[in-house]
């Protein structure tokens, strides 16, 4: 419950320090007219980060490096009279050169689905979500010994029916009753914990006759996005799953942030974010830091 507590509480700073401006972060509700031509709007974008040191005769040593990543992330917005739907597709991954040795730097498969019934007071609206995430490629344990992550091992699907309250243009928050699906299509061994082997399925709280585990709970859904400073973005989504059969101390929750400083209409700098906590997984907080340079460019 504290790491949770904490989680709201880093939320609710952001958004409750900032001013009536608009958002900059990808389409709004409202940015479709009712005489328009169509009722969707359609925007993909992607960008390139990267970093580079080289080492020879450095007293002081070091290592070669050399790392790519790469995003993009589609979205589709429709909106006619009070219905309303958005689909937004996020991909990312990245790569480590270090010396001859090969290693994963981010790699993450994002689908969220959303309908909404708006009300007659519009910052309110009916929500239905179906989300889904996963990653491309194998992830490995810090020695390199085992493989402990694929695709689809793990995978999350959540379901969500609720009610959205939207004050202003850059936040809004959701909450609704959720279903969610772990999903565990390999069955081999995925490391040790404990001095023992283990599977992917037990290391990812399932019974080993499962490829699917069903909860039902609660889910909280914060998102944030506004311009802070001329040409500095600020982007935060706090996720949160309480499942009904346990303690609120136990609720599963994301808190991704991206601080993004745009150098000119091409370039700019990112620093993101994470914080994550699933008890199936671990007891412990897990976090995830990054800094990068790239391009950016928009495609549709």
């Amino acid at each position: 419950m504290k790491k949770l507590l904490l989680a709201l509480f880093c939320a609710a700073i952001f958004s409750t320090t900032a001013n009536a401006d608009a958002g900059l972060g990808g389409v709004e509700w409202g940015e479709v007219p009712p005489d328009s031509v169509s009722p969707w709007k359609l925007e993909l974008r992607g960008s390139l980060n990267g970093s580079q040191a080289s080492y020879r005769n450095w007293e002081q040593g070091g290592v070669n490096t050399v790392a790519v990543s790469a995003a993009t992330n589609f979205n589709a917005l429709y909106r006619s009279e009070r219905w309303g739907y958005n689909l937004d597709i996020a991909l990312l991954y990245g790569q480590a050169k270090l010396d001859d040795d090969f290693r994963k730097t981010d790699d993450e498969i994002r689908i969220r689905n959303t309908g909404r019934y708006f009300l007659n007071d519009e910052r309110w609206s009916i929500v239905a979500s179906v989300n889904f995430d996963s990653q491309f490629d194998r992830g490995f344990d810090n020695n390199r010994e085992f493989v402990i992550s694929r695709f689809m091992s793990p995978a999350y699907l959540t379901e969500t029916l609720g009610i959205s309250f939207k004050p202003v243009s850059y936040f809004n928050i959701d909450f609704g009753a959720a279903a969610k699906q772990t999903i565990v299509l390999e069955d081999g061994l995925a490391g040790v914990r404990g001095g023992e082997p283990i599977t992917y399925r037990a290391r990812y709280g399932l019974d080993e006759d499962q490829s699917v585990r069903n909860e039902l709970g609660f889910s909280l859904l914060l998102q944030f996005d506004k311009e802070l400073f001329e040409n500095v973005r600020y982007v935060s989504t706090l996720e949160t799953f309480t499942n009904a059969n346990r303690n609120p101390d136990r609720s599963d929750f994301r808190f991704h942030n991206e601080l993004i400083g745009r150098i000119n209409n091409f370039m700019n700098t990112t620093l993101r974010f994470t914080m994550l906590y699933n008890d199936d997984i671990s007891d412990k907080l897990q976090l995830r830091q990054t800094l990068s340079v790239g391009v950016s460019f928009r495609l549709i």
